[in-house]
């Protein structure tokens, strides 16, 4: 018998009732067609999951209301009767709270979190035991994954928070030296505290704006050290098309089942029983790909020598990852020749459908997964385009490197800048050029997007749109804005999506994989554009950091605010909950960053206060020393 509840009779009926979702303006928007290389950045798997909802896992916003404020922090205490005058208790102080907000998972109120152990366990190490158990009743249970996130996080910060506190410099700005004495006095350590950097101590917290605003760091040291990378690859998740996940959540209830005989309902029902098994079977897949073929001796993409990867979520909450890879041998886009480059690219990467005879596996996969809906989707449209993804692509005769057109020779150049409208005369003649391809091209677009209209080559399109090959080509070069890879494709072609073919058939899921032109665009696309919601946050941040500045409060309780803030405004789904709750990978990388602080008045850590409390007030022997750190 659960000792808080022993009075209490529990309801399994439902309370809630669940209004009709409101129908979506599917309005038409404008089609803008540019070569670009923004264009050639193709995120399929936005699109697909719009068009073909299924496996839908719960969110969390962390959280919403005054009641569950989770860090108790102190500030906008309200007086509640008939609690006038009482010291409100912390959230997480609160005795049997796991037990009683979960009373399914603990029957008898028992073996909770805060109990008493020989060994001690950390959050993180308590809930890894509770999520990877035998006993699925907390690995299946959603909330209790968002709750488990909650404690280990908070837990990270606090921990964080008081390492942060402790830094500082010897001499204070006026001049004194810091002693035993001034460290001991509250409003003298306020005055310390150098540093105003205040969302550093969330760096540990994984999946934060900190967090892979270092990361971006790191990343960008490596470039520096090994050069532009060679590929960058997207592999996405297909839980519905791996037999292994489905029959590991099954086994682990003690049921076998026949994948094959599964409608997409039951699947969906399965994967949402245990997110936990269905995130752990992800990560050991991206293991495998990484160890057992990418860095394997059957090299499919060559000889990688280095790589990184980050894991993100997506809006249905199911992860992909991002990769760079640097190959050995590999041609340099800027010291080599057009065709050198050309064909390496034939070599690793290609858009052809196969032939559904001579490899029928291969393109039932193709057709499945790397073909772009012509219906589009939200994604697709976004920026006032019919589809910001450049689908369909356009047919070449062999694999091209495109760039935009040269300007003007330097005399005309010169001539135009003395002239006060030359810069708008010149951008007029580029719009003039770029409207005038489209025009042009609007036959050979119709065509591509008429799923009647079928062509074996690209000259018999070229025919029938009155175009010669020369004509063409010009077009193309007038639409071209930055330098970009054209691929070798018929116009049968036009909606498939570049892929490695021993990579796809290995991982069985949409994936996409280009040539590295750009090292700085595709790290700012790596680790910007795909963490729009750790902007959106970090912009968050910026605008309570300068609003908790205005109020002159103390470095602790800036930190306080912060994470405050942070904790009620970041959408989590449940997989990303178990990858932050049980540390699995979210990025990795071959090689290891050190940072190596050169400044000559570097920051140090102080002594904790129980070894200042043994030490003379005015002792200068406040420090950590090197000995101490390890």
């Amino acid at each position: 018998m659960h000792s808080e509840y022993k009075d209490i009779l529990i309801s399994d009926a439902a309370t809630f009732e669940f209004l009709p979702d409101d129908d979506l303006d599917d309005t038409e928007e404008k089609q803008e067609v540019v070569v670009s290389e923004q264009d050639d950045q193709n995120v399929s798997t936005e699109e697909k999951d719009e068009l073909r909802p299924g496996l839908t896992l719960d969110t969390c916003m962390q959280p919403l209301d005054i009641g569950q404020d989770l860090l108790s922090f102190g500030e906008g205490i309200f007086s509640i009767a008939p609690a006038q005058g009482k010291k409100p208790v912390g959230f997480f102080r609160i005795p049997k709270l796991e037990a009683m907000a979960f009373p399914v998972q603990f029957c008898t109120g028992q073996n909770t979190i805060d109990e008493a152990r020989e060994v001690a366990l950390s959050p993180s190490m308590y809930f890894n035991a509770r999520l990877f158990c035998v006993d699925s009743r907390f690995a299946k249970d959603q909330s209790y994954l968002f709750f488990a996130q909650f404690v280990t996080e908070t837990h990270m910060a606090r921990n964080s928070m008081s390492i942060q506190l402790r830094k500082g410099k010897p001499v204070t700005r006026d001049g004194r030296r810091i002693s035993n004495k001034l460290l001991q006095d509250d409003l003298e350590v306020e005055r310390l505290v150098h540093s105003r950097d205040a969302t550093r101590f969330m760096q540990p917290l994984r999946g934060t704006p900190s967090y892979w605003e270092k990361t971006l760091r790191d990343l960008q040291a490596m470039i520096r050290q090994l050069g532009t990378p060679t590929f960058f690859c997207t592999f996405s998740a297909a839980e519905m098309r791996w037999p292994e996940v489905i029959t590991a959540i099954k086994a682990q209830q003690g049921e076998e089942v026949d994948f094959s005989e599964l409608d997409w309902t039951t699947k969906c029902e399965i994967l949402r029983s245990n997110p936990v098994t269905v995130m752990r079977m992800f990560e050991k897949r991206v293991d495998a790909l990484m160890t057992h073929l990418l860095l394997s001796p059957a090299q499919p993409i060559g000889e990688v020598e280095d790589y990184f990867y980050r894991v993100e979520f997506q809006a249905r909450g199911s992860p992909h990852i991002h990769l760079l890879a640097w190959v050995k041998g590999a041609p340099e886009f800027e010291n080599q020749s057009d065709q050198e480059v050309c064909d390496f690219i034939d070599r690793y990467i290609t858009c052809h459908l196969p032939d559904p005879t001579s490899d029928p596996e291969l393109h039932k996969i193709v057709t499945e997964v790397q073909l772009h809906s012509r219906k589009h989707s939200k994604s697709c449209k976004k920026g006032n385009m019919l589809c910001r993804y450049g689908f369909p692509k356009l047919p070449v005769s062999k694999t091209t490197i495109t760039r935009p057109r040269p300007q003007r020779p330097e005399e005309d150049e010169n001539e135009d800048q003395n002239r006060p409208d030359g810069k708008k005369a010149r951008q007029e003649a580029v719009r003039k050029a770029i409207n005038d391809a489209r025009m042009k091209l609007k036959p050979l677009w119709d065509l591509l997007n008429d799923p009647q209209a079928s062509f074996d080559n690209l000259s018999d399109m070229l025919t029938k749109c009155d175009l010669s090959m020369d004509d063409y080509n010009n077009y193309v070069e007038a639409l071209t804005t930055s330098s970009v890879i054209l691929l070798k494709r018929d116009p049968k072609e036009a909606w498939v999506n570049g892929y490695n073919p021993d990579l796809l058939r290995a991982w069985n899921a949409n994936m996409d994989i280009q040539f590295v032109l750009d090292s700085f665009s595709c790290v700012m696309y790596m680790l910007s554009y795909i963490s729009k919601p750790e902007h959106e946050m970090n912009d968050f941040l910026k605008n309570v950091i300068k609003g908790v500045r205005e109020t002159n409060v103390n470095e602790e309780d800036e930190m306080k605010n912060i994470m405050q803030a942070y904790s009620k405004h970041r959408q989590v789904s449940a997989q990303e909950s178990v990858a932050r709750t049980c540390s699995l990978p979210m990025k990795k990388c071959s090689r290891s960053v050190v940072f190596i602080p050169t400044d000559d008045d570097a920051l140090k850590m102080s002594l904790p206060l129980s070894a200042l409390h043994n030490k003379d007030p005015d002792s200068e022997d406040v420090w950590m020393s090197e000995e101490d750190c390890w």
